[in-house]
Protein backbone atom coordinates (compact mmCIF):
# COMPACT_ATOMS: atom_id res chain seq x y z
CA UNK A 1 0.00 0.00 0.00
CA UNK A 2 1.31 3.38 -0.92
CA UNK A 3 -1.28 5.70 0.54
CA UNK A 4 -1.68 7.70 3.71
CA UNK A 5 -4.42 9.73 5.30
CA UNK A 6 -3.90 13.48 5.46
CA UNK A 7 -5.40 15.94 7.93
CA UNK A 8 -8.74 17.38 6.86
CA UNK A 9 -11.28 19.38 8.86
CA UNK A 10 -14.47 17.50 8.04
CA UNK A 11 -13.87 14.80 5.44
CA UNK A 12 -11.25 12.16 4.67
CA UNK A 13 -8.27 13.19 2.56
CA UNK A 14 -5.85 10.63 1.17
CA UNK A 15 -2.49 10.95 -0.58
CA UNK A 16 -1.49 8.13 -2.92
CA UNK A 17 1.89 7.42 -4.52
CA UNK A 18 2.32 4.90 -7.31
CA UNK A 19 4.95 3.91 -9.84
CA UNK A 20 2.24 3.93 -12.50
CA UNK A 21 -1.33 5.07 -13.11
CA UNK A 22 -2.30 1.38 -12.68
CA UNK A 23 -0.97 1.49 -9.12
CA UNK A 24 -3.05 4.58 -8.33
CA UNK A 25 -6.13 2.63 -9.44
CA UNK A 26 -5.17 -0.40 -7.35
CA UNK A 27 -4.68 1.77 -4.26
CA UNK A 28 -7.95 3.55 -5.02
CA UNK A 29 -9.67 0.18 -4.72
CA UNK A 30 -7.95 -0.55 -1.39
CA UNK A 31 -8.78 2.86 0.06
CA UNK A 32 -12.41 2.61 -1.02
CA UNK A 33 -12.74 -0.89 0.45
CA UNK A 34 -11.26 0.32 3.73
CA UNK A 35 -13.58 3.33 3.90
CA UNK A 36 -16.63 1.16 3.18
CA UNK A 37 -15.89 -1.94 5.27
CA UNK A 38 -12.92 -1.36 7.58
CA UNK A 39 -9.71 -3.33 7.30
CA UNK A 40 -11.25 -6.81 7.21
CA UNK A 41 -10.78 -8.97 4.12
CA UNK A 42 -13.00 -8.68 1.07
CA UNK A 43 -13.10 -11.86 -0.98
CA UNK A 44 -13.13 -11.63 -4.81
CA UNK A 45 -16.27 -13.80 -5.16
CA UNK A 46 -17.88 -11.78 -7.96
CA UNK A 47 -16.66 -9.67 -10.84
CA UNK A 48 -18.12 -6.55 -12.36
CA UNK A 49 -17.13 -5.10 -15.73
CA UNK A 50 -15.93 -1.53 -15.26
CA UNK A 51 -15.24 1.16 -17.84
CA UNK A 52 -14.70 4.85 -17.13
CA UNK A 53 -13.29 7.69 -19.17
CA UNK A 54 -12.34 11.31 -18.78
CA UNK A 55 -10.53 14.06 -20.65
CA UNK A 56 -7.39 13.57 -18.52
CA UNK A 57 -5.90 11.43 -15.77
CA UNK A 58 -7.48 13.49 -12.99
CA UNK A 59 -11.02 13.14 -14.31
CA UNK A 60 -10.52 9.46 -15.19
CA UNK A 61 -9.29 8.69 -11.66
CA UNK A 62 -12.21 10.60 -10.18
CA UNK A 63 -14.67 8.69 -12.41
CA UNK A 64 -13.06 5.40 -11.35
CA UNK A 65 -13.47 6.13 -7.63
CA UNK A 66 -17.01 7.39 -8.16
CA UNK A 67 -17.90 4.16 -9.97
CA UNK A 68 -16.65 2.15 -6.98
CA UNK A 69 -18.92 4.15 -4.67
CA UNK A 70 -21.83 3.81 -7.11
CA UNK A 71 -21.52 0.00 -7.12
CA UNK A 72 -21.55 0.01 -3.34
CA UNK A 73 -24.56 2.34 -3.15
CA UNK A 74 -26.55 0.31 -5.69
CA UNK A 75 -25.60 -3.28 -4.76
CA UNK A 76 -23.64 -3.05 -1.46
CA UNK A 77 -20.70 -4.28 -3.56
CA UNK A 78 -17.28 -4.07 -1.88
CA UNK A 79 -14.25 -3.98 -4.18
CA UNK A 80 -11.20 -6.13 -3.50
CA UNK A 81 -9.07 -5.92 -6.64
CA UNK A 82 -9.11 -4.42 -10.09
CA UNK A 83 -7.92 -6.54 -13.01
CA UNK A 84 -7.31 -4.05 -15.83
CA UNK A 85 -7.76 -4.84 -19.50
CA UNK A 86 -6.75 -1.36 -20.60
CA UNK A 87 -5.39 1.60 -18.65
CA UNK A 88 -4.73 5.01 -20.12
CA UNK A 89 -4.96 8.52 -18.71
CA UNK A 90 -8.26 9.04 -20.55
CA UNK A 91 -9.93 5.61 -20.21
CA UNK A 92 -9.79 2.61 -17.91
CA UNK A 93 -11.49 -0.75 -18.33
CA UNK A 94 -11.27 -4.13 -16.69
CA UNK A 95 -12.84 -6.43 -14.14
CA UNK A 96 -13.52 -5.31 -10.60
CA UNK A 97 -13.52 -8.23 -8.18
CA UNK A 98 -15.21 -8.18 -4.80
CA UNK A 99 -18.28 -9.27 -2.90
CA UNK A 100 -21.48 -7.94 -1.37
CA UNK A 101 -21.27 -6.40 2.11
CA UNK A 102 -21.74 -9.08 4.78
CA UNK A 103 -22.65 -7.79 8.26
CA UNK A 104 -21.07 -10.85 9.88
CA UNK A 105 -17.66 -10.33 8.26
CA UNK A 106 -17.45 -6.64 7.38
CA UNK A 107 -17.42 -3.67 9.71
CA UNK A 108 -19.98 -0.96 8.99
CA UNK A 109 -18.23 2.38 8.49
CA UNK A 110 -19.53 5.95 8.39
CA UNK A 111 -21.24 6.60 5.06
CA UNK A 112 -19.01 7.82 2.25
CA UNK A 113 -21.28 10.19 0.37
CA UNK A 114 -19.00 11.10 -2.52
CA UNK A 115 -15.54 11.53 -3.93
CA UNK A 116 -15.06 15.24 -4.44
CA UNK A 117 -13.31 17.34 -7.02
CA UNK A 118 -12.28 19.71 -4.20
CA UNK A 119 -8.52 19.50 -3.73
CA UNK A 120 -8.21 16.71 -6.28
CA UNK A 121 -4.68 16.20 -7.57
CA UNK A 122 -3.58 13.48 -10.01
CA UNK A 123 -0.23 14.08 -11.63
CA UNK A 124 2.83 12.32 -12.98
CA UNK A 125 6.09 12.91 -11.14
CA UNK A 126 9.68 11.92 -11.79
CA UNK A 127 9.29 8.71 -9.75
CA UNK A 128 5.73 7.80 -10.79
CA UNK A 129 2.28 9.21 -10.00
CA UNK A 130 0.88 11.24 -7.12
CA UNK A 131 -2.77 11.75 -6.19
CA UNK A 132 -4.66 13.52 -3.44
CA UNK A 133 -8.37 12.93 -3.08
CA UNK A 134 -11.08 13.92 -0.61
CA UNK A 135 -13.93 11.59 0.32
CA UNK A 136 -17.05 13.32 1.63
CA UNK A 137 -18.33 11.55 4.77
Amino acid sequence: MTYRYLPHTADIKVAIEGRSFDELLADGVLITRELLAGDGPVVPREQRRLHVAGPDAQETFLAFLRELLFLHAMDAFLPSTFLPDSVAETAVSGLLAGEPFDEERHEQQPEVKAVTRHGLVVEPRADGWHAEVVFDV
